[in-house]
């Protein structure tokens, strides 16, 4: 995959992987990492990545501002910020390749996707993967100290990866997002819901309700599966190539 960098529309560069295909591309498939994640997905986009380019599509995975390689403070995440992100990554694409897209989101990613519902009529199709569209009740249940959060403080919360800081403008951004409302925007299209019967994360009724609020979805709940698919990755991404061979190959 190419590295790029997406400068356009906004403050700060935005990284990027890019992989195009030599024969005729007729979409590009968008991929959102999730919460403190980054476009790499502990290196599985790589192979995933050749693996979609072998169906003649497309794809390109960028870091949102603050995470990964891209600019920005990751303290000043947001829902409407993430959404900024991905259009400008779509403006790019559209810019740079006329094509239709497919937008990708893994957990909060995904999130991010169906908040970008209805921006641009190339987007031709969403993924989501593990995704959360109940969100005050998902990370009320995740931070120990959201009491903190919601009543102004800034807050140092640890992970396996380290430690980092959440602004309590990340909670009351959260307010502004009505996403029964996006999940109509983006009824029309088509949309592919994989989520983990064990995940610990973000509850499999997120994925049930994606489900019962949208049309043309196929769903599936991967028996065993946690948030992360840590012995199913490649039941995810099977299951993924299958669906967009059949819907846009």
């Amino acid at each position: 995959m190419e590295n790029i960098s997406i400068s356009e529309g906004g403050q700060g560069k935005l990284a990027a992987y890019i992989s195009i295909p030599e024969s005729d591309c007729p979409y590009i498939l968008i991929v959102c990492h999730g919460f403190r994640g980054a476009k790499e997905n502990s290196g599985y986009i790589f192979t995933f990545a050749e693996k979609v380019n072998k169906l003649g599509l497309g794809v390109l995975a960028f870091d949102f501002s603050g995470s990964g390689a891209s600019d920005g403070d990751f303290a000043n995440i947001s829902l409407s910020s993430q959404v900024s992100d991905l259009r400008r990554v779509i403006d790019y694409v559209n810019s740079n390749y006329n094509r239709q897209v497919i937008l990708l989101g893994r957990s909060f990613g995904g999130s991010t996707a169906l908040a970008a519902a209805g921006y641009n009529e190339k987007v031709a199709g969403y993924i989501f993967w593990s995704t959360p569209v109940k969100l005050y009740e998902t990370f009320s249940g995740l931070i120990e100290e959201f009491a903190r959060l919601e009543a102004g403080e800034e807050l140092e919360i640890k992970d396996e990866a380290g430690s980092f800081w959440l602004k309590p403008s990340f909670i009351q951004d959260l307010a502004h997002h009505d996403m029964k409302n996006y999940l109509q925007k983006s009824a029309p299209c088509p949309i592919l819901v994989i989520h983990g019967a064990a995940d610990e994360v973000v509850d499999p009724n997120n994925a049930l309700y994606i489900y019962e609020n949208t049309r043309h979805t196929e769903l599936h709940i991967i028996s065993g599966a946690d948030h992360r698919f840590s012995e199913y990755i490649t039941e995810r991404e099977d299951l993924t190539l299958n669906w967009l061979r059949r819907t846009f190959s």
